[in-house]
Order: C-alpha cells, then sequence, then structure tokens
C-alpha cells in the first residue's frame, strides 16, 4: 500500500487510496495496521468505491501530535477530520477493534457524515455488561493501563502480542496472521508509537460511559463478529436490531477477533452485498 500525509486542521493524516466512486473509508484496530485492509481496499475499489485507509492517531510517526487526547470522543473526532481532510462530505466507515468504537462515536457525533458503518469485533459499547467474566477476557484493558506496559508489550519481540493474536483469535494461523504481526510489530517499534497505542488505552475511563455512546447510532450498519472471540455473538445481533434497514449481523463460525481476515472469502462478499443495498 501506498501513504501519503495530509494535513487536516489539527491533525495529520497519513492514508493510502486507491479506486474512484463513493467514498468509503477503512480503520484499523489494536494491535494491527491499514495493512490487514489490504486485499479488501482492493476488492471495494474493483467493485466502484474509492477507499481511504489511514493509519490511526499515534501508529505512525507523523501522526502523533504532542499532548492531544486519547479519549473515545476525541478519537470520534479524528475520523471526520480525516473526511474533511479528504474533502468528503459523507462516506461508508468501516472498523476494527479501536476503529470500531472511532466509527460508532462518529456517527453519534454526525450521524449525516456517515452513510453506513461495518464493525468487526465490536458490538455498540452501550451493550457491553461489566460482569466477571467479561472483565477478565477485557483484561488487556487493565494491563495496558499500567506504567509499564509499553516494556512489557516490546518484550520478548513483542511477545505479548502473539499471545494476544492466540487468545481472541486461537483458530487463525498461517502466512496472513504472521504478516500481520509482523507490520503491528514494525509500526510499534519505536518508543513513540508504542505508547501512542497504549494511549487509547490509558485514556479509557472505568468509569460510566461517554453519554454519546448511550445509544446505538441511526445508521445502517453490517455488524461482523466471530463465535471463537471473547465477545457473545449476541451483542452484535442485538446492535444490528437497533439500527435502521438494511441493518443486519453476520456472526463467522470459528472466527475470532479479525473476522474479515480470518475468512475473507465470506466476510468480503457479504460486505460487498449490504454496501449495494444502500440507498444512492
Amino acid at each position: 500500500m501506498q501513504f501519503r500525509t495530509i494535513s487536516g486542521s489539527d491533525q495529520r493524516f497519513v492514508v493510502s487510496q486507491s479506486g474512484s466512486g463513493p467514498d468509503v473509508v477503512l480503520l484499523h484496530g489494536f494491535p494491527d495496521t491499514p495493512h490487514s485492509y489490504s486485499a479488501l481496499a482492493d476488492s471495494l475499489a474493483a467493485s466502484g468505491w474509492r477507499v481511504s485507509v489511514p493509519w490511526l492517531r499515534g501508529y505512525h510517526a507523523e501522526t502523533i501530535v504532542p499532548g492531544r487526547p486519547y479519549d473515545p470522543i476525541t478519537l470520534g473526532r479524528d475520523v471526520l477530520a480525516l473526511l474533511d481532510a479528504i474533502e468528503v462530505q459523507q462516506a461508508v466507515i468501516v472498523g476494527h477493534d479501536w476503529g470500531a468504537l472511532e466509527t460508532y462515536v462518529a456517527a453519534a457525533l454526525e450521524p449525516e457524515r456517515v452513510r453506513a458503518l461495518v464493525t468487526f469485533a465490536i458490538p455498540h459499547p452501550s451493550l457491553l455488561q461489566r460482569t466477571p467474566a467479561s472483565l477478565w477476557a477485557a483484561r488487556h484493558f487493565f494491563a495496558l493501563k499500567l506504567p509499564w506496559a509499553a516494556r512489557s508489550a516490546r518484550r520478548g519481540d513483542f511477545a505479548y502480542f502473539d499471545r494476544l493474536y492466540g487468545r481472541w483469535a486461537p483458530n487463525w494461523s498461517g502466512a496472513l496472521r504472521e504478516r500481520c504481526l509482523d507490520h503491528v510489530k514494525a509500526a510499534l517499534s519505536s518508543p513513540e508509537t508504542l505508547e501512542g497505542a497504549i494511549d487509547y488505552y490509558r485514556a479509557l475511563p472505568l468509569g460510566p460511559r461517554p453519554a454519546l455512546l448511550e445509544n446505538v447510532p441511526k445508521v445502517p450498519g453490517l455488524i461482523v463478529g466471530g463465535t471463537a472471540d471473547v465477545v457473545p455473538g449476541k451483542l452484535y445481533t442485538k446492535t444490528a436490531e437497533l439500527m435502521p434497514a438494511p441493518s443486519r449481523a453476520l456472526i463467522v463460525q470459528g472466527a475470532g477477533h479479525w473476522p474479515h481476515l480470518e475468512n475473507a472469502d465470506l466476510v468480503t462478499p457479504e460486505i460487498l452485498s449490504f454496501l449495494a443495498q444502500l440507498p444512492a
């Protein structure tokens, strides 16, 4: 993928763009990079979309703004600022993991700018319950808040990332998985970018959710999850049920936290089908 730097009003974006047509933006998560979207971006471009794939703020040195917070509302505003920077009034937003949270926030902030959304591995936050089981499944949220989190993550050639991939996607193996890990280890090899990625967790409040995230946004959505991930599949279904037509959930049997990569032969056609149903 080829990237270029675009300056926004108070944020720089490092973005790969391809294709022409209506706009779709692909937002990666943790621990990941834009490179994991390479095949999906090619499929969307071949189907008549203009595809923008940015680095999330903090994951690339040129995106770091000293002193700027990483709280969920600020991150959601990054998505809208990106649309301004690429001179787009409205786009479909696709997000995985942290990218999914940013997608939900952007749709809540300015729903008229989000034509539709596709999220991977994260149901709407208002549906997540804090139970002993869910807190244990999300224990990385607490580990990455610790002062020594960066040092721990870097130890043993980022063995922590290998463990997260194994825990979150226990059935995923092969060359694509290893390439994704190699890309994220390279991207976060500098202290600045590793701290940037971890700052998402440090800025996430442990108390009540922001009021903006109390309700599912009223925009169409394809909500994708896997049966081998740490989140119950019923939460993806419930998210889609609270969204307008043609919203639906896609539960991928045997997939974990990266369903769009673990079973791309199923998920990519489903995305293209969903997008084809959207009003012009």
